[in-house]
């Protein structure tokens, strides 16, 4: 969620500011060091930075509200051989076991999604499948396309196939596609990409003919498998989050050491906003241990809508800063825009970097590595500084849990061991996370205007 990332750095640079203040004297300034200084600071900026946003998704679709799967089964309908995967049944986690308990559970709503568009030919339809659903950010290059005949009645349906998609067709035809994806890496807030050619793959699609065209099929991913984008969009339609409760806990520890020397930092975070249809309310605290000294804030917010404008109460606790409510612009606490305090606001995932799990869906190890060496090089190369991944550890693991259809709980742990070259000095930082989002009473959340006047 891009929203930390800004609050986080505000704080840290309020931090650092005071610091630099009490404790460095202009006439023992040492040009090299203050270059190291920084560039490690950029260093730990950059890895609160990419992990922060292992919370977004979608790398340049970035669109939420687009129609998708609200279907009222609660186990969804799979159609079995859309699948691309090795299914492996999963391991039981006690400490997931017990978030998922903590949740209400888990359940699916999606029952599949028809193309909105329509297509000539079935081929053409099971092509636009490839494309639309399965490439992500990448370039999907169709090899075959293989005709395995039309189904009958009995076979259509074994498919269990939502009423809507089965009303008024015609035929529905078994199309099996031979692909290859020019996987473009997914992280490319300023335009990086980077290519790398997978393996050909092959997936069976059910492309539906209405008169005189066709249309395929997006079926509920099996587990193992990668996620389609109509899955996706449905688990982040914005609809579904104008009123609920989001609820994150971030604990970041770090030792970071250079030229002999070493200091630990700790920051935990924890934020609270509520959404109810245009009235929000946020409550952000954030301590910070920094070698043993504690600093602690607390940001609170509300917003909401008058005369068709957007008007923003703030109030903040701690660094000495008072603490009645102003009128205020967001900005003033590290939001750019109100839409920002939304659940999952700002995406910057490829859906592609997605495996299916029976809880939700999860980043896969390599995809892991993948996309936290893309994140965490973009995030240097905005502050200036470079790194060879090679000098990059990372043990990690990202979970997304869905319940009656709406994503309600992610998990983050990781440990990074990051080492790079700065003004010619070798520097390390070592690094654990640990962070929680919950996503709790959808259609049921009221915020209450504080009492401000």
């Amino acid at each position: 969620m891009s929203e930390e990332n800004k609050s986080l750095n505000e704080e840290l640079e309020v931090s650092e500011a005071a610091e630099s203040e009490e404790s460095v004297k202009p006439e023992k300034t040492d040009k090299k060091k203050i270059g190291i200084i920084a560039g490690i600071a950029a260093g730990v900026v950059a890895l609160i930075v990419a992990l922060i946003l292992i919370f977004g998704g979608s790398g340049d679709e970035g669109q939420q509200g687009e129609e998708g799967g609200d279907g009222d089964s609660e186990g969804g309908s799979q159609t079995g051989d859309a699948g691309n995967g090795d299914h492996e049944e999963e391991e039981v986690d006690p400490e997931r076991a017990d978030f998922i308990a903590g949740l209400g559970g888990v359940s699916e709503t999606f029952e599949g999604a028809l193309s909105e568009e329509s297509y000539p030919s079935a081929d053409k339809a099971a092509e636009a499948f490839v494309a639309d659903e399965l490439s992500g950010e990448g370039i999907a290059t169709v090899h075959s396309v293989e005709s395995k005949g039309q189904l009958s009645a009995g076979e259509i349906e074994a498919l269990d196939l939502p009423e809507d998609v089965v009303e008024g067709y015609d035929a529905i035809e078994k199309i099996e596609v031979v692909y290859e994806v020019n996987q473009a890496v997914a992280f490319s807030r300023s335009g990086r990409s980077a290519q790398q050619t997978d393996k050909s793959e092959r997936v069976v699609v059910y492309v539906i003919k209405y008169g005189p065209d066709w249309k395929y099929f997006a079926p509920m991913p099996e587990t193992g498998d990668t996620i389609s984008k109509s899955y996706y969009d449905s688990v982040f339609n914005a609809d579904k989050y104008k009123n609920c409760t989001l609820l994150l806990t971030n604990s970041i520890g770090m030792v970071i050491s250079a030229d002999g020397e070493s200091f630990a930092m700790n920051i935990a975070l924890e934020q609270l906003i509520k959404h109810d249809n245009g009235k929000v309310y946020l409550e952000q605290k954030t301590v910070m241990d920094y070698d043993g000294e504690k600093q602690e804030m607390t940001i609170y917010a509300y917003l909401e809508e008058i005369d068709g404008e957007s008007v923003c109460y703030v109030k903040m606790d701690g660094l000495g800063v008072g603490s009645d409510w102003i009128v205020a612009d967001l900005k003033t606490i590290g939001f750019q825009s109100p839409e920002e305090l939304a659940p999952f606001y700002d995406q910057y995932l490829d859906y592609t970097y997605f495996t299916k799990t029976n809880y939700g869906f999860a980043l896969a190890d390599e995809n892991a590595r993948s996309y936290f060496t893309q994140a965490l090089s973009g995030s240097l190369e905005d502050l200036g500084v470079s790194f060879d991944d090679d000098n990059l550890d990372i043990d990690m693991f990202a979970e997304y849990y869905v319940s009656q259809g709406v994503l309600s709980g992610m998990r983050v742990d990781a440990a990074i061991d990051l080492s790079m070259k700065v003004e010619g000095v070798f520097s390390s930082i070592s690094e654990t996370v640990v962070s929680e989002v919950k996503c709790s009473d959808y259609g049921t959340t009221v915020v209450e205007r504080p009492e401000i006047d």
